[in-house]
């Protein structure tokens, strides 16, 4: 029994489930009926457990005939209400001025919320036209389908993986699949009456053989013990943050002493290279007069350009001249001509006999 009531004006409407297939007034012959009535909706409750029933009616000159309300919730045994009005419609005490409708409604709790089902409510009020309750005088609406919104979040953590979903309060029980890229069931955990809270979390042991993180997946599933067809599986991957990012961390390690290493070879193999080619290169000393800056800057260019070739190894004054202010240009030059394997004399130019016609008297 569900009661409601309007609160306006007092009226209270008593519903109770009756085992009749047709209420008595549809034998019984009547000078006049009530109107039809005005709306009709139906909803689940937020736990899906129940169904609320919501009427109005119309405010007419036909109320006072009014007796009760018929309501049939078409389900896996097609429950019958019979609401009385209390107090009831046909008593004068009741004031209806300036009422055009009155709402009511009513719960039908304990209602098997199977997955992907809609309910069907069909209500008329009583009694009804000579004719019955045909499409016009009776009301018709469904429910919205039972939806599960499981919302799963798996996430491994070192060697479990936890999974945290929202379960479904009406089922019986729930099961727990891991599955890999193969498909094949790896872990299930379930059995009746676990998980009966409102947020779930279970733990499973995850092995190297399991596969790749990345390719594992949770499937979860209720079970509901007056429900005829199964329900469908829900599914969501496994959230490798973690592991991902120790990878991540490893490979960049990885790849920084790969670099460092390639580095390492590079410097050693130039070394070599270049150590190699001290070893074969042709010691040249640069033999040259001090005739003037610009003669000795072009033996300086020359003896550049002799070293950038490769394979000679040039030795001129200008580039030895710590060894030259301690041994002294005599004792420098004939050690280093000893140690060269070719000498390379330099001489200036020879001036014509015009250029020497312009040169300033020398001053003696």
């Amino acid at each position: 029994m569900t009661t409601s009531d309007n609160s306006s004006l007092g009226i209270v409407a008593t519903c109770n489930k009756v085992e009749n297939t047709v209420h008595k007034e549809w034998f019984e012959n009547h000078k006049s009926n009530p109107s039809p009535l005005h709306e009709l909706s139906a909803e689940l409750s937020e736990s899906q457990t129940s169904i609320i029933i919501r009427w109005s009616i119309n405010i007419d000159s036909s109320i006072r005939s009014l007796v009760g309300t018929w309501i049939i919730l078409y389900d896996e045994s097609d429950s019958r209400y019979r609401c009385q009005y209390q107090p009831p419609f046909t008593s004068e005490r009741i004031n209806l001025t300036g009422q055009e409708q009155l709402w009511f409604s009513f719960t039908v709790p304990n209602v098997s919320a199977c997955p992907s089902t809609s309910y069907y409510i069909f209500a008329y009020n009583i009694p009804t036209p000579t004719d019955g309750a045909n499409e016009e005088y009776a009301k018709k609406t469904q429910t919205d389908e039972v939806q599960w919104n499981a919302d799963i979040y798996p996430v491994l953590h070192g060697d479990k993986i936890v999974v945290t979903f929202n379960t479904n309060l009406v089922a019986d029980r729930h099961t727990i699949l891991l599955t890999n890229s193969t498909y094949l069931p790896l872990r299930t955990v379930g059995g009746k009456g676990e998980c009966k809270v409102e947020i779930c979390e279970v733990k499973l042991d995850y092995m190297e053989y399991m596969g790749p993180c990345e390719d594992l997946t949770i499937w979860i599933k209720p079970h509901f013990k007056d429900c005829q067809g199964e329900s469908e599986w829900k599914d969501q991957k496994v959230n490798c943050t973690n592991r991902s990012a120790l990878n991540i961390g490893v490979g960049c390690m990885m790849a920084l002493l790969f670099v460092l290493l390639c580095c390492c070879i590079m410097c050693q193999t130039f070394r070599w290279i270049r150590g190699k080619r001290r070893a074969a290169s042709v010691r040249v000393l640069l033999v040259y007069p001090a005739v003037d800056s610009v003669f000795q800057r072009s033996v300086m260019l020359l003896a550049e350009s002799l070293q950038s070739r490769g394979g000679i190894h040039v030795i001129i004054d200008m580039w030895e001249r710590g060894s030259l202010a301690e041994q002294g240009p005599l004792r420098w030059l004939n050690t280093q001509a000893d140690l060269s394997e070719r000498v390379l004399l330099i001489s200036p130019p020879q001036r014509t006999h015009t250029e020497l016609l312009f040169l300033p008297p020398q001053v003696y």
